[in-house]
């Protein structure tokens, strides 16, 4: 193999990198979450990468051209690393250029961070096998769920009008952070510092408190939205409240006519969830994975 350099993600080679990545994300075999697929969206997401990407991103260079990406996305609150990649393009040195990304980007990893997380789909075998031999564990595994115009059926009606469903306001955030899942990929407080004309969270009220929420995002230049959270509180359950909350998702993503379909993820065990989101019409596209990696149990030493 010929010496493959690693270095910081610089602007001269944004462009080349976000292709790269694109192309990659294309193949299942080499699908990795919490990146979009056009070289636009990608682009979009590692500029807004804390403190920099130039801070939070690796490539490999192999004769001038980009041959590997690896970057991490930090939650300062959650004191989690989510990584990017590895992204490989050489099959044969698949493995070496993948475990000199991750080497190098230890340097990159602040002190206080207690866990390292991935995501990728289960065909990733590569990832797959290079993360469980470097001591990461299975911790949850979701089918992504598909919806598109021709697959939807008719939107559920709100029995109880004495629930409002609206979009956030500011007065919302104590009773929607009780309601949020303190594990979830995205804190409360990310999640509303999220929020924009495409990133959007809509909530359930009655009696003036929030009992249930949806957070979803639009993401344009890829031609689809993301339904990233549904929670309705325990109490409240099985009253219907989350289906006429992804309905109303439904009716305001297919507003805009560049939206070619709607995504949703299940955990593979949450049957009666999956059963919801079949019956409004969603269908199973693939299965993600995650592993994690306790930084306090287990140090980021050499990767093998």
């Amino acid at each position: 193999m010929n010496e493959i350099i690693i270095r910081n993600l610089s602007e001269e080679l944004m462009e080349e990198t976000v292709k790269f990545i694109s192309s990659c994300q294309s193949v299942d075999e080499s699908f990795i979450a919490w990146l979009g697929y056009s070289p636009e969206e990608i682009k979009s997401q590692l500029m807004d990468l804390t403190p920099s990407f130039k801070e939070r991103c690796l490539i490999a260079i192999d004769r001038g051209a980009v041959c590997g990406f690896l970057g991490i996305y930090v939650s300062e609150e959650q004191s989690t690393l989510r990584l990017l990649g590895p992204y490989v393009s050489m099959k044969n040195s698949w493995t070496e250029i993948a475990v000199n990304l991750l080497s190098a980007l230890k340097e990159k990893i602040p002190a206080h961070i207690k866990m390292a997380k991935v995501a990728f789909y289960d065909a990733n075998v590569n990832c797959k096998r290079m993360y469980e031999t470097n001591y990461f564990t299975l911790y949850n595994a979701e089918k992504t769920l598909i919806l598109n115009n021709k697959s939807l059926i008719s939107p559920l009606k709100l029995i109880n009008q004495k629930i409002n469903i609206r979009y956030y306001q500011s007065g919302d955030f104590n009773d929607f952070i009780r309601i949020h899942p303190t594990t979830a990929y995205f804190t409360g407080s990310e999640v509303v510092s999220r929020l924009n004309p495409y990133n959007q969270l809509i909530v359930a009220k009655l009696d003036n408190r929030v009992i249930g929420y949806v957070y979803f995002e639009m993401l344009v230049s890829d031609g689809y939205a993301e339904i990233c959270f549904v929670n309705v509180s325990p109490e409240f359950r099985s009253r219907g409240i989350g289906s006429v909350l992804i309905n109303q998702v439904i009716t305001e993503v297919f507003k805009y006519n560049w939206v070619k379909h709607i995504q949703i993820s299940v955990r593979v065990n949450n049957e009666a969830a999956e059963r919801l989101y079949t019956r409004i019409g969603f269908k199973e596209k693939n299965v993600i994975i995650a592993l994690q990696r306790d930084l306090n149990v287990c140090p980021l030493g050499e990767f093998i």
